[in-house]
């Protein structure tokens, strides 16, 4: 059984900096692993720690170990690896443009945007190859959907004389 690991004696301004970090991280990861740390600095050890952070005992070591090695710096979540996103902020500007206007503004022979007709438009425009998927994510990040439309004649009926005295005969039978 390996033993405890005890983190002795924090300086008053790290464990102030850990405080303010646990205040105002935005990211959850580095607030669970900045509480580990708090944990330790008051002598829990860390199956106790492990316990309060819903954490495995080995996760709770790497983590006070790299607090030992790197200080706070350590704690912080680092940029994932993988591809890049291929929707820059110019891509981004002309989707919100595209999503004001009409598809056919944009020689789109279709009535409403979808992801695919936006991936499409956008290829022509920047020659950048994006999945209707990518674009479908990228707009859901800017509170934006695609959806099928729902086709209806509704609106056209309303418009027309009479439809409301029609629509209260339907009713009745």
């Amino acid at each position: 059984m390996r033993p405890p690991l005890r983190i002795e004696k924090v300086h008053w301004r790290t464990r102030a900096k850990l405080e303010r970090m646990y205040r105002e991280t935005d990211c959850p990861r580095t607030r669970v692993r900045v509480q580990m740390v708090l944990l330790a600095s008051e002598g829990k050890v860390g199956p106790e720690i492990a316990a309060v952070s819903h954490m495995s005992d080995d996760t709770v070591r790497y983590w006070l170990h790299r607090f030992i090695a790197h200080g706070c710096a350590g704690l912080i979540e680092r940029r994932h690896p993988g591809r890049p996103t291929q929707v820059t902020a110019a891509i981004e500007c002309f989707l919100l443009t595209c999503l004001e206007q009409s598809p056919r503004v944009f020689g789109v022979p279709r009535p409403t945007w979808t992801a695919a007709t936006l991936a499409q438009v956008t290829w022509q425009r920047f020659r950048v190859e994006v999945s209707a998927e990518c674009i479908r994510q990228h707009l859901g990040q800017i509170d934006m959907v695609c959806r099928r439309p729902t086709w209806s004649v509704k609106h056209l009926a309303q418009q027309q004389p009479g439809y409301a005295q029609k629509k209260a005969q339907l009713r009745a039978f």
